[in-house]
């Protein structure tokens, strides 16, 4: 948990999509912007120049130059305009419920990546403790083949043969030591840096696996769930939105205006006002409306395929992890009766090589399906962890980390 909030805090990926969130927020606020009154001032001097002197006295100056001053105060109300502002506004606002969505799904992904790296990091410190005692235990024969060389009871081929060994044991050890270093790498790639200063270790884990709930139950949670599904369901209602906006623009609008004007070609300035109703209907727009309402109806079209689309990825997600937990159960059983076989066999090749009656080849044998039965025990356990993490992601459980939804 510590983990997963320290990357929901500092992983770019997600702080660009809530910056997404706020720009979609903005949005909102600027289509909202259009119900309410707009004010504005303008102040406005000009220098003027006319040939004749007649036009300039006509236009109240003296002389062929003279000033213009002039301030206007003016006020405009938006009355109604057949949906087109309504449906900007619903429009933008489906955007920004998308946009939220995303985020959750951008969330889900990162909780997803970062616990299959840490679990990752886990099974490779696993596979370097499997190789470290799989090197103690060949540095034992080998004293124990040098001992009994020494005194006549075996024959310079086992020393021989444990001196390979416990060099492949230890190429073994190095290969698993890096694997480790680099699955660190990735872990906290994903976290923007280290989780900590200095050294760190990472909790073991706690719990033991189980197998899922029944996969119609899992796929209902996770069509309800998934974000995805969400963000899909809020482009189609920005979709229709956008299409009562377009249609608006077949109709006219109305609005109140009013301006209060001071103007004069010398001080004092000398004051006016008007105000009035303006019905503003655009007849003909060279078909440019029409081709916005076709725009915005191939964009419902193709947001409710993307749904369907996207139900059917997650339909596919669902059983994919379902089967890859059951798989990964079944393979700890068969890993751990394995383990159990192996460890059996290795004692009966320690007894017997102690005693003289085996050789070392059926040592080195035993020894080596020993190590791999121990590996593929923790091989099948981390591939049900990971399994487990990809069918919370695909059933809708990975963004419950997010601290303020």
């Amino acid at each position: 948990e510590r983990i997963l909030a320290i990357a929901v805090e500092r992983n770019p990926g997600l702080a660009q999509t809530e910056q997404q969130v706020r720009a979609a927020e903005a949005r909102v606020s600027q289509a909202v912007a259009g119900y309410l009154p707009q004010l504005s001032n303008k102040a406005l001097y000009n220098r003027n120049w006319y040939e004749s002197e007649a036009f300039a006295a006509a236009s109240g100056g003296s002389g062929n130059e003279f000033n213009t001053y002039q301030n206007t105060l003016s006020v405009s109300q938006y009355l109604y305009d057949f949906g087109s502002t309504s449906g900007q506004v619903e429009q933008s606002r489906h955007n920004l419920s998308s946009a939220r969505q995303q985020r959750f799904t951008n969330l889900a992904q990162l909780v997803q990546s970062v616990s299959k790296a840490y679990y990752e990091v886990l099974r490779k410190e696993e596979l370097v403790s499997v190789n470290q005692d799989s090197l103690r235990v060949q540095e034992a024969h080998l004293e124990q083949a040098q001992a009994l060389f020494e005194a006549g009871l075996k024959p310079k081929i086992d020393v021989t043969k444990g001196e390979a060994d416990r060099a492949k044991s230890r190429l073994n050890l190095i290969k698993a030591q890096y694997e480790l270093r680099t699955a660190r790498v990735t872990l906290e790639q994903q976290l923007g840096g280290p989780p900590v200063e200095g050294d760190y270790e990472l909790a073991p884990l706690t719990r033991n696996p189980r197998r899922p709930e029944n996969p119609d139950q899992l796929l209902h949670e996770a069509l309800k769930s998934r974000p995805e599904l969400a963000d899909a369901a809020a482009q189609i209602q920005a979709a229709e939105a956008s299409i009562v906006a377009a249609q608006g623009n077949y109709y006219p609008s109305l609005s109140l205006g009013a301006s209060y004007n001071w103007q004069n070609i010398e001080f004092p300035l000398l004051e006016s006002w008007q105000a009035g109703a303006t019905l503003n209907w655009a007849i003909f727009s060279g078909f440019k409306t029409q081709g916005q309402v076709n725009e915005a109806r191939a964009n419902r079209l193709r947001t409710k395929s993307l749904l369907r689309e996207r139900e059917l990825q997650v339909s596919k997600d669902v059983s994919s992890a379902y089967l890859a937990v059951n798989q990964a159960l079944e393979s700890i059983d068969t890993a751990r009766e394995g383990l159990r076989q192996a460890q059996e066999n290795m004692d009966l090749a320690e007894g017997r090589y102690r005693t003289g009656a085996g050789n070392a080849i059926e040592y080195s044998d035993a020894e080596l399906s020993l190590t791999q039965a121990r590996s593929n025990l923790v091989q099948a356990v981390y591939d049900y962890w990971q399994a487990k993490v990809d069918l919370d992601f695909a059933i809708g459980r990975g963004h419950q980390f997010l601290a303020n939804p």
